[in-house]
């Protein structure tokens, strides 16, 4: 590629990067199964990852699609990396640990809720977590996942009525064990 089309690399691209797909980059490995902290870890690892390899990008700097689709493929691969070291080291991600369950407990809309959403598709699960949690918008979200916006709006408006139907269901279990 040449020149003229790469203009805007350097410092300048990668706090372009950054700004743009920090948050959706880390609702993205969260899907993946990474609890937030190793998520965050892993977006810093993902940009210092396309900042020593800009030379191997073949896109202009300034296309938000293509850099997304680059920033997701070196995420994904340092994710898949991350989790065959903890399975070769035997090590639990931080969700398995007991404080979260009894944080839980605390407050049962919460737990009603994080139940619904672990009931959701992938799909569903992804864009509710990269839209609403790390506040990306649209763009943002289509750039890493390789949709259109349109396509994004209309996954995140199924997302939020499956989570809506999956919590309408918890909620008539509830009552009807209360009536028993």
């Amino acid at each position: 590629m040449g020149d003229e089309q790469r203009t805007g690399g350097g410092e300048e691209a990668l706090d372009h990067w950054i700004a743009a797909f920090r948050g959706p980059l880390m609702g993205l490995l969260a899907s993946w199964g990474s609890d937030w902290r190793a998520a965050e870890e892993l977006a810093q690892d993902t940009f210092a990852e396309a900042w020593v390899s800009q030379a191997r990008f073949a896109g202009s700097f300034s296309d938000l699609g293509a850099v997304g689709a680059w920033l997701r493929g070196i995420a994904f691969n340092l994710h898949r990396t991350a989790r065959r070291k903890a399975q070769r080291a035997g090590a639990k991600d931080l969700e398995d640990y007991e404080p979260q369950a009894r944080e839980a407990e605390l407050d049962p809309r919460r737990a009603a809720l994080a139940d619904a959403f672990r009931k959701l598709s992938s799909p569903h699960q992804t864009v509710l977590r990269m839209h609403y949690l790390e506040e990306t918008s649209a763009k943002e979200v289509a750039a890493l996942l390789g949709l259109t916006a349109k396509a994004v709006e209309s996954r995140l408006y199924q997302a939020r009525k499956a989570l809506r139907s999956e919590l309408d269901k918890t909620e008539a279990m509830h009552v009807s064990e209360v009536r028993s």
